[in-house]
């Protein structure tokens, strides 16, 4: 995205636009300073995944959420080869390998779909998970056969993190 783009955003309250290929890591952000990182139909172009995934574990607080989203589109000569050359569930498990690359996040998770909001409990809080997907898996439904992919995992809470 362009930062254009993530102007028009009014649920942000900050964002940086970065070139990750060429610059994955030393992102402006504090160390354990962001809830959630979203990356949205991008992974596949990472040269670089396993420094990128470095620094999202590195911004994010413990307990923090990374989520990275896509589909079975892609830009073909863009995305790595081992993206291009294998199917749905291989990709899943490719990005689930990054975040083992890095030590400190949660086992992997990988969501096909997110349930819409139940409502539960009157005054119950949303679900945070559900409620940053949604819009994302919303994207992927309008009008496309397209598969909806996330692959979801925490920073863990360790003791030098407390």
């Amino acid at each position: 995205m362009n930062a254009l783009e993530l102007q028009k955003n009014p649920q942000l309250d900050r964002y940086f636009v970065r070139d990750l290929n060429q610059e994955p890591g030393g992102w402006a952000l504090a160390d354990a300073s962001v809830d959630a990182v979203v990356c949205c139909v991008s992974v596949q172009y990472l040269q670089q995944p396993e420094a990128v995934f470095a620094e999202v574990y590195r911004v994010l607080k413990p307990g923090g959420v990374a989520i990275f989203t896509f589909s079975n589109r892609m830009f073909y000569d863009k995305a790595i080869s081992a993206w291009r050359d294998t199917t749905g569930y291989g990709r899943c498990q490719l990005v689930k390998q990054y975040f083992g690359c890095v030590f400190g996040f949660t086992e992997p998770e990988v969501l096909l779909e997110v349930a819409p909001s139940s409502g539960g409990a009157v005054g119950a809080a949303p679900d945070p998970l559900a409620r940053l997907l949604r819009p994302l898996q919303q994207l992927f439904e309008r009008g496309s056969a397209d598969p909806f992919y996330a692959v979801v995992a925490y920073r863990n809470f360790r003791r030098e993190d407390v």
